[in-house]
């Protein structure tokens, strides 16, 4: 049985090559190693994923949970799942297989994985992270688990050309509430993970494969509808940025954006960085090539912004999940370089592994000290995002 690989740089290849791979094995990240970072650094930041990976697994709760919720405790998996820690090497796998039991515990009748019923609770994105999980943990007891809430997902995007969402996914299920980047680029990321689930050849099932083509395409659509770039998106708050700093980057949602100016009446959407990164990745994932103008505008934004001091756009607020988009997107790209726009040679896999060390905490955990917007006052989802951005940086030189 022949599978797609569909992972970070596995799928660039095929991307950037424009021909698909197969192999026996299931969807791993496969990362290009980093000549850049030497040795010692090397050795510094397998220290410092290891401190983190036992302050996760002295923090699980007796019901396999973190935070006792699924979306928490799938993020925290993929981190644990992807370190590769040889130290304490049974622990880490037996954290993992509790994570795992606890998350089957919310798949609900009609696909979705989530806490069904809660107040406030959100089944598309906690679908997603929890598919994204059990896609990279590959257990083949939960291939119909997979593919139920795959196509949960894909039944959750909104299909309608006249609405302004088209292509989207948000919070709720479709026709629930409003899509928006967030949600969307984590169901794409689920979608890609998996998308080897609909062109099993034994399964001669090509409706599937059709209709996630389709929505490939109609997720373009609401991307580009997300991004300032007046060549391919004619919204009005695109032809009234006249900020060529502006030019290239993604706001949340086609008439918001968290890093948004407003002057009395009067609100002008501004892009900012972790919404930037999800955007590139998502367009990658999405099969853009890498010189469609969408693509090739979404980094030079990248190139005017360079920085992992903060969310650019936002300051400290939602400082780690900007970088997490930001390593996936440049892992994704496969260049090890950046030369931003004032002609400096950015070695970006160091600098987010020194970043990432430099505010690691002496339990091994990460928190964002500035700002708990978006949950960052939570110590064990900040450390998920900052383990993910690490083994991103990292790639094979953790196998």
């Amino acid at each position: 049985m022949k599978k797609i690989i569909a992972m970070f740089l596995v799928g660039l290849v095929s991307w950037i090559n424009s021909e698909s791979l197969f192999s026996e094995e299931a969807p791993k990240p496969l990362p290009t190693p980093s000549e850049a970072i030497d040795e010692s650094l090397k050795r510094e930041a397998i220290a410092g994923i290891q401190r983190a990976v036992n302050f996760l697994t002295d923090n699980q709760k007796p019901d396999g949970s973190w935070c006792n919720h699924p979306a928490i405790t799938a993020l925290v998996c993929m981190a644990i799942e992807n370190s590769h820690s040889k130290e304490n090497s049974e622990i880490r796998k037996s954290a993992v297989e509790k994570g795992r039991e606890y998350i089957l515990k919310f798949v609900q009748p009609d696909g979705s994985i989530w806490m069904a019923g809660k107040e406030k609770e959100y089944p598309n994105y906690t679908t997603a992270v929890s598919l994204a999980f059990l896609a990279l943990h590959n257990d083949p007891n939960d291939e119909t688990v997979m593919r139920n809430a795959r196509k949960y997902l894909l039944g959750s995007q909104v299909n309608d050309p006249k609405n302004p969402f088209h292509g989207g996914i948000g919070y709720g299920s479709a026709g629930e509430g409003r899509p928006d980047l967030s949600n969307t680029q984590w169901a794409l990321e689920a979608l890609y993970l998996t998308e080897h689930l609909d062109k099993e050849p034994f399964l001669n099932n090509p409706e599937d494969a059709k209709k996630a083509d389709l929505a490939w395409k109609n997720a373009v659509m609401f991307l580009s509808k997300l991004q300032n770039l007046p060549e391919s998106n004619d919204s009005v708050w695109v032809l009234k940025s006249k900020d060529e700093a502006e030019k290239g980057g993604f706001i949340y949602k086609p008439d918001e954006s968290k890093a948004s100016d407003k002057i009395g009446d009067k609100e002008s959407l501004r892009t900012y960085g972790s919404m930037t990164y999800a955007g590139l990745k998502s367009m990658i994932y999405a099969k853009l090539d890498k010189n469609d103008p969408r693509v090739r505008a979404a980094v030079e934004w990248g190139k005017k912004h360079y920085t992992l001091d903060e969310n650019p756009g936002m300051g400290s607020e939602g400082h780690f999940y900007y970088i997490q988009t930001f390593s996936k997107a440049y892992s994704l790209l496969g260049e090890d370089m950046i030369k931003t726009d004032d002609g400096q040679e950015k070695a970006w896999r160091v600098d987010l592994v020194k970043k990432l060390l430099s505010l690691q905490k002496g339990k091994g955990e990460w928190v964002n000290e500035k700002s708990g917007r978006w949950m960052e006052c939570i110590p064990e989802l900040v450390t998920a995002y900052a383990l993910l951005s690490l083994e991103a940086a990292m790639g094979t030189m953790l196998n």
